[in-house]
């Protein structure tokens, strides 16, 4: 079952990429199984805020499906200079979201026809201005799945590097969950031997020992109306942003960790 959910993932990003209006292509996901009931969800809020929700609140019984959808090279090496997000990395980032509407639809779809439940959590894109916190964590959970560990970047670092993006499904598919990872993978964490995340912040929001969550989101704002005041008022161009996102990401790419597991 759990190759099977793999499989529809893996063979519904290859199919994907190939749309003539999409410029974007993916590596290989990955995909990982959590216990909806293991430790760490439990006390999710305790990592997260109190008004996270539960898997329960999605689906009765559940178990969740997280996966990573790791960016090419070439898109982050696209992002290393300049203060801003760059157009192909800020383009990658609108047409994962656009994908990942349709993949979730389609994974959603195929578990029905398997005579189960499954369902997004519509509140994981219920974001909260005043803490810059969302009400689910795709990350925190993809953590229990076994996907990878927390770097000093607030990012997980996966087998396949953290240079990617999360989603999660809630479902009472019978499958056995997969265990969190016991190694550490952020070399900082691991052996105080990096910190090239915290280097490549320009906006000072990081440091190794805290997060400044809304100076962060200032810098992504000044991408987001940079290319808002770009393409904001023109009709779609393959190859450029649909207008503006408010995306950085120069703390995960050209790092040790961007892609490979240290």
């Amino acid at each position: 079952m759990k190759n099977l959910i793999t499989n529809f993932i893996v063979d519904f990003v290859r199919e994907y990429e190939k749309r003539d209006e999409i410029s974007t292509t993916w590596r290989e996901p990955l995909v990982g199984f959590a216990d909806a009931y293991h430790e760490q969800i439990m006390h999710i809020r305790d990592y997260t805020f109190e008004e996270h929700l539960m898997p329960s609140d999605v689906i009765e019984d559940p178990t969740i499906i997280a996966y990573f959808i790791p960016f090419t090279k070439d898109i982050a090496d696209s992002n290393i200079e300049r203060e801003l997000a760059s157009e192909k990395w800020t383009l990658a980032y609108q047409e994962t979201n656009e994908m990942f509407i349709k993949l979730n639809d389609y994974l959603i779809k195929k578990i029905e026809e398997m005579g189960y439940k499954a369902a997004v959590c519509k509140e994981a894109g219920d974001f909260k201005t005043d803490i810059l916190k969302s009400k689910w964590s795709h990350r925190h959970i993809a953590r229990v799945a076994g996907l990878g560990t927390f770097g000093i970047n607030n990012m997980l670092i996966t087998k396949e590097g953290c240079c990617g993006r999360y989603f999660t499904i809630v479902t009472n598919l019978p499958v056995s969950p997969d265990k969190p990872l016991e190694e550490e993978k952020c070399l900082y964490k691991k052996n105080k031997s990096c910190l090239m995340c915290v280097k490549h912040c320009f906006s000072g929001a990081l440091s190794k020992d805290n997060y400044d969550r809304f100076k962060c989101y200032e810098t992504c704002l000044k991408s987001f109306y940079e290319y808002e005041k770009l393409y904001g008022d023109k009709e779609p161009q393959k190859g450029k942003p649909k207008g503006g996102s408010d995306v950085c990401g120069k703390c995960v790419v050209n790092l040790p960790c961007s892609f490979k597991q240290p």
